[in-house]
């Protein structure tokens, strides 16, 4: 069975993808899809959300794997293990991709037809590719408006020497035995 998912980006007027992917390939294998499509960079972090009939995210499917064994969170799975067919359907149609962590940029990923294969052509592959991408990652002034850069300015410290170094011992060894060499060590034991 083939799944046919449209990408749209609510940043760029007329962007738009579709790709097809077999039922049984990963949604790593679409995450790849979507960033050769774009001409991403792969490596930077990325997950797929299940938009819920109230709009909210839901379910994440994530690039990394970042559950423990004692972590109970049950609303994260890892792309390379989840099968397309377990986490798109009619009923859970819309999702969102996103792309960029630190703006919470997306695209809008909506499965649009279910069927069976009509080609030999190897999967996933993309049949539309209208539009530019936006730019992946956006890290400029903009959206450092709202930081207080002032909360990481740091002050010189002071040089210590060597005195103000053992000043710091000294308290310790007041009460206790002196040393004068190791042999005086020896007598003690």
């Amino acid at each position: 069975m083939i799944y046919r998912f449209k990408i749209t980006s609510s940043e760029v007027e007329g962007f738009e993808r579709e790709i097809e992917i077999e039922h049984e390939q990963t949604w790593l294998d679409l995450h790849n899809a979507i960033q050769e499509s774009v001409g991403y960079d792969s490596s930077q972090m990325a997950s797929f959300y299940q938009i819920g009939a109230d709009g909210q995210r839901g379910l994440e499917i994530a690039l990394f794997e970042m559950n423990t064994e004692d972590d109970d969170n049950m609303n994260v799975v890892a792309m390379d293990v989840a099968m397309i067919r377990e986490f798109a359907s009619k009923e859970v149609a819309n999702l969102v991709y996103v792309f960029d962590f630190f703006s919470d940029r997306y695209f809008t990923v909506e499965l649009i037809e279910k069927g069976i294969v009509k080609s030999t052509a190897d999967y996933p592959m993309c049949t539309i590719s209208e539009g530019e991408a936006p730019q992946q990652i956006m890290m400029d002034a903009e959206n450092f408006g709202d930081v207080d850069l002032g909360l990481f300015e740091s002050k010189p410290e002071k040089k210590k020497t060597a005195d103000d170094y053992l000043a710091d011992f000294d308290d310790e060894f007041k009460d206790g035995p002196e040393f004068e060499n190791l042999d005086d060590y020896d007598d003690i034991i």
